[in-house]
């Protein structure tokens, strides 16, 4: 019996915390609070933003009117790109009796998310890559025949889907042509193809660019915007700006954006909003705009976008994110580098291109690698360029300036330049031979670097088309618009 109770006073003994334990506890749970509320506070404050710019831009936008141009041709990256961007556009100018035509860069057919569920395959081959290549074609030609363009104006080139970037940088003028992993191939294995095998070069892109644009004379080409996050994109916007500039170009150019970051916001169908700029994006120096949609013309493109089967399986509420009371434009124009009088590089008035800043989360750790803005300047003999980062520049972020040179429109070349701690070289397989950096200069200070370039080293070019990226181990941390800029 006595073992009994004694057992029973156990279980019911009442084990009492400790002080100590009770602030540990409380501790953590005011830390948690304090988590969720900043979380929540932040998400809160993310949609006022949104909202309140919604409304805000949607009465400060300029509109244009595409009705005022006899030819526009359009330029997508993707296979859909120009519905969401242009879908309202080109009902305008069909309605209005002018001519619009169509240009595919690549067929999509590296989305191997969609290619999967779509074929219900978790390991595909590269017949698997092309079979779909040619699905969304022709989604592609249903789309657009639903708006009113007639088949033989969409033209596919039938280049890499993920590879625009590389065709624009590493394979450019190269020897080699890319290799498209996916697809098992060193040219185009599509029969409809602009040009048929063409190979995977950026200077075969370009003769095809610049091809259509002469065939076709338009007066208003429609192509992305240099800073989608995107690379096929910023990479189609590359490729046509440097078409236009070989061509000397005079008429009218508006640039579209589909992919930065989560916007548009909200995702999902809602065609009582607007398309804004990102809020980063507004407040550069980007000049936007928009095209109004009635709403028999916004119906009419979200049947179109319904067309592309194969991508609303898998982002729905992206694609019909696009599907508002307007579609929105930017105009980036040429900069032009003023005589350097040999005063502060860094001043205003040399000011050639202002970048977003705080963007990408992964920046708000690494200061070092956000691209604050770019100036130039030059004098008789040299081309100075300065670069401001947001904070000091690290010797562990590798930072790279590509430069295309021309003389009026003439391309001469271009110079890969790569900063790494205090050292500038170039990256010999993407310079061409004739540039030389043996007789520059180079200083870093802080977050400020500056840079001379002889005139003579780059055969005394009087226009620049360049970007800056930075990369650490490999990775891509930002990256400029590309932007062209004037030496007068």
């Amino acid at each position: 019996m006595a073992k009994y109770r004694l057992g029973q006073e156990k279980r019911g003994v009442v084990f009492r915390k400790t002080q100590k334990e009770k602030k540990r506890r409380f501790k953590r749970k005011y830390i948690l609070y304090i988590f969720a509320a900043w979380i929540l506070a932040n998400v809160l404050l993310f949609l006022v933003k949104e909202y309140l710019s919604n409304y805000y831009f949607s009465t400060q936008l300029p509109e244009l009117s595409p009705e005022n141009y006899k030819k526009i041709l359009i330029f997508a990256p993707h296979c859909d790109d120009e519905t969401l961007s242009s879908a309202g556009v080109i009902q305008k100018a069909l309605a209005a009796g002018s001519k619009v035509k169509v240009v595919v860069m690549t067929n999509g057919d590296g989305f191997t998310r969609a290619a999967g569920q779509n074929f219900g395959k978790i390991r595909l081959k590269a017949e698997d890559y092309i079979k779909f290549g040619y699905l969304r074609q022709k989604e592609t030609i249903h789309a657009l025949e639903d708006l009113g363009v007639d088949r033989k104006n969409i033209i596919f080139l039938g280049y890499p889907d993920r590879g625009l970037r590389y065709l624009w940088e590493k394979y450019f003028d190269s020897k080699v042509s890319y290799f498209n992993p996916l697809t098992r191939t060193f040219h185009s294995p599509y029969s409809n193809s602009y040009e048929k095998n063409v190979q995977y070069k950026g200077v075969n892109v370009v003769k095809n660019i610049e091809s259509i644009i002469k065939s076709f004379e338009p007066d208003l080409i429609i192509y992305p915007y240099s800073r989608d996050q995107h690379p096929d994109h910023w990479a189609t916007s590359a490729f046509v700006k440097f078409s236009l500039l070989q061509l000397g170009y005079k008429g009218e150019e508006w640039q579209y954006l589909v992919h930065r970051g989560d916007w548009p916001t909200p995702f999902g169908k809602h065609p009582d909003m607007f398309l804004v700029p990102p809020f980063k994006l507004a407040f550069t120096d980007t000049k936007w705009y928009q095209v109004p949609l009635d709403g028999f013309m916004i119906e009419k493109k979200a049947n179109s976008i319904s067309d592309y089967h194969s991508q609303i399986k898998v982002m729905r509420g992206f694609l019909e994110a696009f599907i508002r009371q307007n579609e929105l434009f930017a105009k980036l124009g040429n900069s032009v580098a003023k005589r350097y009088e040999g005063d502060n590089l860094f001043s205003p008035k040399y000011l050639v291109m202002e970048e977003p800043t705080h963007d990408i989360w992964s920046l708000i750790f690494e200061k070092g690698a956000d691209i604050d803005s770019i100036y130039a300047a030059h004098d008789s003999e040299n081309i100075y360029i300065g670069i401001r980062m947001v904070g000091s520049a690290k010797r562990l972020i590798n930072y790279y300036l590509h430069i295309r040179a021309f003389k009026d429109q003439k391309y001469l070349g271009r110079m890969y330049i790569q900063i790494s701690g205090s050292k500038m070289k170039s990256v010999k397989t993407m310079t061409t031979p004739h540039f030389s950096l043996d007789n520059s200069e180079f200083q870093r200070n802080k977050n400020y670097m500056k840079i001379v370039l002889p005139k003579k080293d780059l055969q005394n070019t009087n226009m620049l088309f360049l970007s800056l990226r930075t990369e650490f181990l490999g990775r891509q941390l930002d990256r400029s618009a590309w932007r062209v800029i004037q030496l007068k």
